[in-house]
């Protein structure tokens, strides 16, 4: 599901957004959708439907500090990783049923587009591994989400005087910089920095 800041078409967000305020506790309806109350309150004068202007009175929590400049904490989702009892057999099932081609190393890389569907900078990756593996250690998650970060060095220090569990390994390849964090019930998330133009 891609969600645009900004409601623009009620036809064709309201119903998504009336599932992201089913979805969602109150107090986090305001970041999913951050239009302001004037303008919620100018187009529902303007006889648009009401349930898109759901999180018009809802006040959203402080921002996260500041990072310094414009830098942002997560810009996208990098990557989608989880384990299988049987990973050939399920890759086969989401290659078959749902038409994702699996390359031969698990996964595939989504490319990401624009709004006319032309290509732009950037992928998502989406693999199925062995439940044998240790790659989300210490996590006895299934899965692991790859969250793309604009300053990893920079979001791991504010994270860790945060008090958050940031484990203390950073990874720094060709591939970008890599750091992980374990959120409150125990999944282990990526962060990465992708290399410049990426």
């Amino acid at each position: 599901m891609h969600i645009h800041s900004e409601i623009d078409d009620t036809a064709r967000h309201g119903l998504v957004f009336q599932q992201v305020c089913d979805a969602y506790p109150k107090s986090h309806v305001a970041l999913v959708n951050p239009v302001r109350t004037e303008e919620l309150t100018h187009a529902k004068s303007e006889g648009q439907p009401s349930h898109i202007f759901q999180a018009a009175d809802i006040h959203s929590p402080s921002p996260p500090p500041d990072l310094g400049g414009s830098t942002k904490r997560v810009t996208g989702i990098g990557g989608i990783f989880f384990k299988a009892k049987d990973a050939p057999a399920l890759q086969a099932w989401y290659k078959r049923h749902l038409g994702i081609d699996v390359q031969e190393w698990g996964g595939t890389a989504f490319t990401w587009t624009d709004g006319e569907g032309k290509p732009v900078a950037g992928t998502t990756v989406w693999s199925i591994g062995s439940a044998q593996g240790d790659q989300f250690a210490p996590s006895t998650a299934t899965f692991m989400v790859n969250y793309r970060v604009e300053d990893l060095h920079a979001l791991v220090k504010v994270l860790r005087e945060e008090g958050c569990n940031v484990l203390e390994k950073i990874d720094d390849s060709e591939y970008g910089k890599f750091a992980w964090v374990i959120d409150p019930e125990g999944n282990k998330v990526e962060l990465w920095q992708p290399p410049a133009g990426q």
